[in-house]
């Protein structure tokens, strides 16, 4: 496909018989590496192929990559490119139950790891494998369930480019009763970020590279009436831009939200040339019921507007010279509008401008 949207061609990548599934690609600034769950063969395998950028298979039938046990069923596949080799990560299913292990493939398609790199035991549940590259190391995410707990959690570890695991133990992000699923993840302006759905809506959490989870169980990026399902992230490199399938007309249409690598959801203003830093802005409980506490200091500032808009960019409710002589304010919001009649449960957003900063955060309402 052309920059302009146009469709140059399309084109076989594999030509085997029976049933090939759940594709994942990468691009390593060459090529195209593309990884799927193949059926040729009893019990799934997983294979891949090096894709040129004038759509040439490397090899049309792919190359198999899992099965060292003739009786393990693998699926799920997952890959990302740090620029030179690409990983890729997939989910076995065993007797004694599931693992989730990785393999490094060189720029050339050459496997780099012929005994695939064990990322957890195989005594639980797991499901559905995510997987980034910070340009250096790699990260791999996935959901499973815990022991003496219900419900999915979600979990990573990191492994270097040569092939070490970064982390000693896999690392908890958040974990939910009724289980964490559809995770999806990226890489930009200094940090991971992954998105999922948990209890139909959608949450996300920043990761540093070094392993350091910033949102430790997630920060709600849309939970509005009806069902969010299903989400995907990408980055431009400073912000990322989450998508989602959206239940709440009564139909399934496909919404988006832009997401800043300091968490703040919503459209962000802020220039700053520093990409991972506290914005000026605090606002807490995110999601509320009843009152939710806006803070801010501005030190120097004037002209300092403190409003509220619902998903339409409509006006609902106006702060005017919220400022206070010390500069530290507290504004209580109890969820009304400019009437002092009480908005239904949904999204908004709180925008704070002043001479230098605009900053725009989300704000969620929620039913008690």
């Amino acid at each position: 496909m052309a920059p302009t949207g146009t469709i140059i061609d399309t084109f076989n990548i594999n030509t085997s018989y029976s049933d090939q599934l759940q594709p994942d690609l990468a691009f390593n600034n060459q090529n195209y590496l593309v990884v799927w769950e193949d059926r040729r063969v009893v019990p799934s395998q997983i294979f891949y192929t090096i894709v040129t950028t004038n759509g040439m298979a490397q090899n049309d039938t792919g190359i198999k990559l899992s099965g060292n046990d003739s009786s393990d069923y693998y699926w799920s596949p997952a890959t990302a490119s740090n620029g030179d080799r690409y990983l890729i990560a997939w989910l076995g299913t065993r007797l004694s139950g599931d693992v989730i292990l990785a393999s490094r493939i060189d720029s050339g398609g050459t496997i780099l790891d012929a005994m695939p790199i064990s990322l957890t035991d195989d005594t639980l549940l797991r499901n559905r494998v995510s997987a980034a590259s910070d340009g250096e190391n790699f990260l791999v995410c996935w959901t499973g369930e815990t022991p003496d707990t219900v419900g999915m959690d979600l979990y990573f570890r990191r492994i270097s480019a040569d092939g070490t695991i970064l982390d000693s133990l896999p690392i908890l992000v958040a974990r939910n009763h009724w289980g964490i699923y559809e995770q999806s993840i990226t890489y930009g302006g200094g940090c991971y970020f992954i998105v999922w759905n948990r209890d139909e809506d959608i949450y996300g959490c920043r990761i540093l590279p070094d392993g350091t989870v910033l949102d430790s169980g997630g920060f709600v990026i849309c939970a509005d009436q009806g069902q969010q399902l299903d989400p995907a992230v990408a980055s431009d490199g400073h912000r990322f831009l989450v998508t989602w399938t959206d239940g709440r007309s009564g139909n399934y249409d496909i919404y988006a939200t832009f997401v800043d690598s300091a968490g703040s959801v919503g459209l962000e203003e802020n220039n700053s040339a520093t990409i991972i830093n506290p914005m000026p802005v605090d606002i807490l409980p995110v999601p509320f019921t009843n009152k939710i506490n806006i803070k801010f200091n501005l030190p120097g500032q004037n002209n300092i507007e403190l409003n509220i808009y619902d998903v339409f960019g409509r006006l609902v409710k106006s702060f005017t010279n919220p400022q206070s002589p010390s500069h530290n304010n507290n504004i209580i919001w109890d969820g009304t509008d400019s009437k002092d009649f009480a908005l239904p449960n949904g999204t908004y957003f709180c925008r704070l401008r002043a001479n230098s900063i605009s900053v725009t955060k989300r704000i969620v309402k929620i039913k008690k």
